[in-house]
């Protein structure tokens, strides 16, 4: 009989190593018939059975089933929970074995605990099974002391980590990477290499600790380890040169990166996808895509193909901002046997916002909705940007409510759109709510809000916002300094923008336009020019926004010649085309001037049709200078190429008045009627 209990319970463990669940549950059945499930060794293997098939709930079922259990039972349920990730679970029947006194708990049922407690971040718990250890004097024990270690490891206490690892009379291998691996998830790189030095025969887990810390620290490094790993004989293996090629992708290293290209081959990793998708990242961050396209379709063809690597090429097209070839690589997908997973579905996203297409993006929706992933947190945050992006703010709103996780990506979307739509007061309640929430406003968030600010001459809160940016040290940033500058000078308040902006040290043509554009609103036109040629001299390009706001300082101050000049320069000297609005402060200004016969040929010489605005600047000073004969011309133009415009009507209502011409005020107002349009208001005095 004992003989045969030992034969069942091999049977058992086999079934669940080799994942034979049906034999498994025969073997089950037989226990059952023949009345020995009650029996404490067999109904452990039956668990530890169910475990190895990841079915908790049998093994939980059959668990409390028994009616006598001993520590191995109660072992094997706690590491089975831990090791499906379920530590919370773990945790709790860990609590019931205390609480029954069944059982005293040894040092594999410490290990699984300790180890539940580092998933779920219960230092309490932890700190109390570390004591228990030492009270029964089970720290002489290398394998439970590196559980201590990893525990304190994964909640970031680094300090006690540290303290056991010192208890360990000899620590193993294990021991050394665990505590290698804390420092460099901390971004404690240089502790890490002390660390690494002092470790008597560091192995390839080790070495790849190291890497992969200077890879997340975005450090060069990385290579330079990986370089030494290679020459102290050790082979670089399938984690190692995915990290090296990382580093040469955020490096823009093309040449080494071809290196470890060859490594790659060498090592025959050639049919990994996590090598493959590394290789095509790297081609595609060092601007290479036809060898990232070359490495991607010789993987295209394996009969395995994975979507992580196709993944990865629609990555290497959006940042190449290829989204032609991105979207046709979409299609592709979706027509393969590949199922979609959100890193694809990001993908799909961000070329419905790159190509700002709403109905695109509905489809897409979609298919979000239909692969259920429109609650995850990345693509749902995604999701929001893209109907924000296209101005639905509503859906936009919606979505993001629905969010169970609203990380600072979300609310960076929404804020961005909500602020590009001008829906201001919701964009300064959602930065209002994320501080709330504890969440970091970035760079990109606060130069948003200082754009609502601007647009609101808001002051007050552009000081505070000012605030928080010294605060956070984004005051030296151009992004959010250039935005600075922009909500003094909009605010009226244009010492203080010259000041952040001569201290800025690093000043674009965007900087450079704010300030120049400021100076033109707040009527100083020497300053704006002034700065212009000071943007010249140190070679920074001016494009057509600079000159629209130098144009517009110009039309702001009655300065003809210099529009004039400053018109000539931009086409001449600069080779760039003007739009409306640049023909149209230099139109007003030969207006005002009464020369007519000067405006009419600029306007005759635009390559593009002169809109509502130039004909009405026109009109409005024909009224100055009793100009009735070009009237009647520029009332023809505007009644043709804008019939169902009220302004139109209301703009020629006050032409005519001001040079009596009473008939076509009549007819203009009678037409004004059929129409709709609102009259003008007249004073009762009169």
């Amino acid at each position: 009989m004992v003989m045969d209990l030992k034969l069942i319970a091999a049977g058992l463990r086999h079934c669940g190593k080799v994942q034979a669940f049906k034999r498994g549950e025969s073997i089950q059945a037989h226990v059952i018939k023949q009345g020995i499930s009650q029996n404490v060794f067999i109904a452990n293997n039956v668990i530890s059975m169910y475990v190895d098939f990841r079915l908790l709930s049998d093994a939980h079922k059959v668990f409390d089933e028994m009616s006598e259990r001993n520590i191995v039972t109660w072992t094997t349920m706690v590491s089975g929970y831990t090791s499906d990730g379920k530590p919370n679970k773990a945790i709790e029947l860990y609590r019931r074995m205390l609480d029954s006194e069944e059982e005293a708990a040894n040092e594999f049922m410490y290990s699984a605990v300790l180890k539940a407690c580092g998933l779920v971040g219960d230092i309490q718990l932890g700190i109390l099974v570390y004591e228990r250890i030492g009270k029964e004097n089970l720290r002489g024990d290398v394998v439970l002391m590196n559980s201590v270690v990893d525990m304190y490891v994964k909640n970031g206490r680094l300090i006690e980590a540290n303290s056991s690892f010192k208890e360990i009379l000899r620590p193993s291998s294990t021991s050394w990477n665990t505590l290698i691996s804390g420092y460099c998830k901390a971004g404690l790189m240089d502790e890490a290499v002390t660390l690494f030095h002092r470790m008597p025969q560091p192995n390839v887990v080790s070495w790849n600790c190291l890497i992969s810390g200077f890879v997340d620290k975005g450090s060069p490094r990385a290579l330079e380890f990986l370089v030494r790993m290679q020459r102290e004989g050790l082979v670089l293996d399938g984690f190692a040169l995915p990290c090296g090629l990382k580093a040469c992708s955020f490096g823009g290293l093309l040449t080494m990166g071809k290196q470890l290209h060859c490594c790659v081959v060498k090592s025959g990793l050639e049919s990994s996808p996590f090598a493959i998708s590394a290789l095509i990242d790297m081609y595609s961050n060092c601007g290479s895509l036809i060898y990232a396209a070359d490495v991607f379709h010789q993987e295209k063809l394996a009969v395995n193909s994975s979507v992580a690597v196709w993944n990865s090429m629609l990555s290497g097209f959006l940042i190449n901002e290829e989204n032609e070839a991105a979207l046709w690589l979409l299609l592709q997908i979706y027509q393969s046997d590949l199922c979609f997973d959100s890193y694809t579905l990001s993908g799909a996203l961000k070329i419905c916002i790159n190509y700002v297409n709403l109905r695109l993006g509905l489809q897409v929706h979609s298919l979000v909705v239909v692969s259920g992933y429109e609650l995850d947190y990345i693509v749902g945050s995604i999701l929001v940007d893209l109907h924000a992006n296209v101005g639905n703010i509503q859906d936009a709103h919606k979505l993001f409510h629905r969010l169970p996780n609203k990380d600072i990506i979300a609310f960076s979307g929404l804020i961005r759109g909500c602020v590009k739509s001008g829906f201001n007061s919701l964009a300064f309640y959602l930065f209002r709510e994320l501080i709330k929430l504890g969440l970091d406003a970035d760079q990109f968030i606060v130069s948003n809000i200082l754009k609502v600010c601007s647009s609101l001459a808001s002051l007050g809160w552009g000081k505070q916002i000012h605030g928080l940016c010294i605060k956070k040290g984004y005051e030296s940033e151009p992004v959010t300094a250039t935005a600075l500058v922009d909500m003094y000078v909009k605010c009226g308040e244009i010492e203080n923008g010259v000041v952040l902006f001569d201290g800025m040290l690093e000043r674009d043509v965007v900087s450079w336009t704010g300030i120049i554009v400021g100076f033109g609103q707040n009527g100083r036109v020497e300053e704006a020019f002034r700065y212009f040629h000071k943007m010249i001299n140190i070679g920074i390009e001016p494009n057509k926004v600079t000159f629209l706001g130098l144009l517009s300082a110009c039309r702001h101050s009655g300065l003809l010649e210099e529009a004039r000049s400053t018109l000539e320069t931009m086409k001449s000297e600069y080779g760039l085309e003007p739009y409306l609005e640049h023909y149209y402060c230099v139109v007003d200004l030969l207006g005002q001037a009464g020369l007519f016969q000067e405006a009419n040929e600029l306007i005759n010489k635009m390559p593009l049709e002169p809109d509502k605005t130039i004909w009405t600047s026109l009109l409005t000073a024909c009224g100055t200078h009793k100009n009735a004969g070009l009237v009647t011309v520029i009332a023809e133009k505007l009644l043709k190429g804008f019939p169902d415009d009220p302004s139109v009507y209301t703009s020629l209502s006050n032409a005519y008045a001001t040079l009596g011409m009473w008939d076509q005020l009549s007819k203009v107002r009678e037409a004004a009627k059929k129409l709709g349009a609102k009259e003008s208001g007249m004073s009762w005095i009169i």
